[in-house]
């Protein structure tokens, strides 16, 4: 994929997406400090490349847009200054005397395809608070080079594979080879996720082979000096035979699931998602959990499979979520962009009280084919979204 993007519909949950929320509550929690270590113990920067040309989303997302979203584009709201972060050190990286090179007051607010779009587009998102980019290493517009260059902290998607391929197919130690060597060559990122829903590659969820690939990888960014979490892919039930064709499920609820089956068949898996983290995408609306991966609620019970499986809560990422225009009447949908700000807001503020919550990345800045999730315009007009994503960037501290 040139973008972490949301894919097709498989069953009824999508392949990859991220949200936001709406409105100017700010909102008065009480955050844990979140210490991201860079690869190399410092951040080297890297050499900046020529600016990308803006994008425009296909033609198709450009002449729906003026039927599915309601009203005229909003003026840019006034531009402000960053807030000074706090700093401190995470419990974990204290007891494992990790060497801490950049600090994160709060939970990380993100969002994926910030850039390429235009320098002015990226310098209004950092200055409205919003300063992480997720990557994907192949991607030829949304790069991790202009991400740094224009200001970014990047969480960058290592080892991705195409969508269409079984995981069964991959060798884990040339996998894990892959990945330290995509590391190798982005110093400068701070945060990676092992694949992008690698339970839905082939249209066939492979607990085992992924785990076997994830601990690989671990031992040989280990091996390399290479301190970057690794987050870990999670789900909850999946089907045995295909996601289009199910023949039965291995549900968390019946003591089996993605997290247990993978755990179970590799030795030493459960140390190194514990100390590495877990990525999730709840897409979905508040008070909702399909199969405990889709919907708001889905994340409490993921982190209670956690608990029960790795014995204690890892720091979860949700590095996708978000809300389409046009998706109205859907779970994953927002019928206005007024209702798209809302439904941000609420699902925000719940994932924001869960103290085990260490970042969420709204899909995505700007529309295109895989949906209407932008919360600025195509022509870099931002919508309510933005401001209440501001606001909550802001309030964590970024």
């Amino acid at each position: 994929m040139g973008n972490v993007r949301r894919g097709q519909i498989v069953g009824a949950r999508p392949r990859g997406a991220l949200r936001r929320l709406g409105g100017l509550l700010a909102l008065t929690l009480g955050f844990a400090v979140f210490v991201v270590p860079s690869a190399s113990g410092d951040l080297a920067a890297e050499a900046p490349t020529a600016t990308p040309e803006a994008r425009t989303a296909p033609a198709d997302v450009q002449e729906a847009g003026a039927t599915t979203q309601s009203g005229e584009e909003e003026e840019a709201e006034p531009q402000r200054d960053e807030a000074p972060a706090r700093e401190g050190t995470s419990t974990a990286a204290a007891a494992t005397g990790a060497a801490l090179s950049t600090t994160v007051s709060g939970p990380i607010i993100g969002t994926n395809d910030a850039v390429g779009w235009g320098s002015l587009a990226a310098q209004q998102i950092i200055q409205g608070h919003i300063t992480w980019n997720r990557v994907e290493v192949a991607s030829q517009t949304n790069t991790v080079a202009s991400s740094i260059r224009d200001g970014f902290k990047v969480l960058l998607v290592v080892g991705n594979t195409a969508d269409g391929s079984p995981l069964s197919g991959i060798a884990p130690g040339e996998w894990g080879n892959r990945v330290v060597s995509e590391m190798k060559s982005n110093p400068s990122v701070q945060l990676a996720e092992a694949g992008n829903e690698t339970y839905l590659k082939g249209n066939v969820a492979n607990p085992a082979q992924y785990g076997r690939m994830y601990l690989a990888a671990v031992e040989g960014l280990r091996a390399a000096g290479i301190r970057t979490p690794l987050l870990f892919n999670m789900t909850g039930d999946y089907p045995h035979g295909t996601w289009s064709a199910p023949t039965g499920w291995s549900q968390d609820s019946a003591g089996g699931g993605w997290l247990h089956d993978a755990i179970a068949a590799v030795p030493g898996l459960a140390r190194a998602v514990l100390a590495n983290g877990v990525a999730i995408h709840p897409y979905g609306e508040v008070g909702e959990n399909k199969h405990d991966d889709y919907g708001v609620n889905a994340i409490a019970a993921d982190e209670a499979i956690a608990a029960r499986v790795l014995g204690a809560i890892p720091s979860f990422y949700v590095t996708e979520f978000g809300y389409s225009l046009n998706d109205c009447g859907r779970d994953l949908g927002a019928c206005s962009k007024k209702e798209q700000a809302a439904k941000m807001q609420a699902a925000y503020s719940v994932m924001l009280a869960d103290p085990h919550i260490a970042g969420i990345w709204w899909y995505q800045s700007h529309d295109d084919s895989t949906g209407h999730f932008g919360y600025m315009s195509n022509g870099n007009v931002p919508r309510p979204a933005f401001k209440t994503l501001s606001t909550i960037a802001a309030s964590v501290g970024q």
